[in-house]
């Protein structure tokens, strides 16, 4: 190896300014992998650190280790692709011409490595880089295990949050811009994939269908508009953030106050779909029903039909199909469209309202008896309870 370079796990580097022209060789980055796995041998050996900075610093050591495995194999797949590659080739109708080496920087779950591969470059100026698209790589300077991660973490907590553990763990993350528009480019191919997956094993002989609708807060036209218009002064500062909230409403003056029933979110409903099974087992000398097994959520601002759409192709995939004869039950809130859509996608299915529901609704009649909040509302309550749980809903009714 030359005297002016020097390799390390993200690539070969040069020791001055300039970046060298042609990658280190498979036998170079061999070397110097064993060279470092005997160094991390020998300190495991041989330190005398607290174990926290021993851990701290074996991690360091592992990632490093990992760049240099994952520039070795990118060099050894460049090796059998200059091989076994033409010097010309013909895509969508056009000729490209074996071209130098070009340098690329990848960013991936061991951090960023630095790797040279063929160029071929085409009649028209157009370039294609045969192994990038052999190995199935992005435009983007980032592996798709590394952007799948960052995508999963930013559907369970902010883009900068997502950003951050990611750092914490791996020392480099994408940007939040990049990871939104990764979250949102592979949501578009979620109902793809969901049609594909293959459906759970062991399953239970019963399928339960719970459909509700849940609403996401959003602004109001009145928000956006005080969002959006220009800020105005805060003027004086409060004594202590104890005092701070008092002295903003203040500022802004009083609110309306809303009445029973009123919401303080403009809320946009979506569709939520909860799948699961249960399965019949013997217990104390009599057959009960155990679970929840494989429990599948869906949720969609489509219209309600859609949800049912979906629950009805996921039912079929579990093998309960509408002539398969096996027990589905769907439990609703009593919504009018939801128990329409049962009858019309589930007609074998054992429609049930959600118990909880019901409850809300005897406290609603009740109140039409007794004053709210009274003890002899909650012993009318109490007593239709019992007979709901008995099974004498016409008692109830009557």
């Amino acid at each position: 190896m030359p005297a002016n370079l020097r390799l390390l796990p993200g690539g070969l580097t040069s020791n001055g300014d300039d970046l060298p022209k042609q990658g280190p060789s498979v036998e170079q980055i061999e070397q110097e992998l064993y060279a470092q796995f005997a160094a991390v041998v020998a300190q495991a050996r041989t330190s005398g650190a607290l174990f926290a900075v021993f851990e701290k610093e074996l991690w360091a050591q592992m990632l490093g280790l990992g760049r240099l495995l994952v520039v070795l194999f990118l060099a050894s797949r460049e090796q059998r692709q200059q091989a076994q590659g033409p010097q010309r080739l013909m895509l969508e109708g056009r000729w490209y011409s074996r071209n130098q080496a070009q340098p690329r920087n990848l960013n991936t779950l061991f951090g960023v490595v630095r790797y040279f591969r063929t160029y071929m470059r085409g009649e028209s100026g157009q370039g294609h880089y045969p192994l990038d698209a052999e190995l199935g790589l992005l435009q983007d300077r980032l592996s798709m295990g590394l952007l799948s991660l960052g995508a999963r973490l930013a559907t369970m907590m902010s883009f900068a949050k997502a950003q951050g553990l990611l750092r914490w763990f791996l020392g480099q993350a994408p940007s939040t811009e990049v990871l939104e528009q990764s979250v949102l480019g592979l949501g578009r191919r979620t109902n793809a994939w969901f049609e594909q997956a293959p459906a759970p094993q062991g399953d239970g002989e019963v399928l339960i269908i719970q459909v509700d609708s849940k609403g996401a807060p959003t602004a109001t036209e009145q928000e956006l508009a005080r969002r959006r218009g220009p800020r105005r002064r805060k003027g004086a500062k409060a004594a202590s953030p104890r005092h701070r909230g008092r002295l903003d409403r203040r500022r802004r003056g009083k609110k309306p106050r809303r009445k029973k029933g009123d919401k303080s979110k403009n809320a946009r409903l979506a569709t939520v779909v909860v799948l699961y099974t249960l399965h019949r087992e013997k217990h104390q000398g009599r057959w009960v029903l155990c679970g929840p097994l494989n429990q599948w959520t869906y949720a969609s601002f489509a219209p309600k039909r859609h949800a049912f759409e979906v629950a009805r192709r996921e039912a079929d995939k579990r093998g309960f199909s509408r002539d398969s004869g096996r027990v589905v039950q769907v439990l609703t809130d009593g919504d009018e469209d939801l128990a329409y859509y049962t009858r019309e996608l589930f007609p074998e299915a054992i429609h049930t309202i959600d118990v909880m529901h019901v409850i809300e609704s005897l406290y609603k009649a009740g109140e039409c008896l007794y004053a709210e909040g009274s003890p002899e509302l909650s012993r009318w309550v109490e007593e239709q309870k019992e007979r709901l749980y008995g099974g004498q809903e016409a008692h109830i009714v009557a």
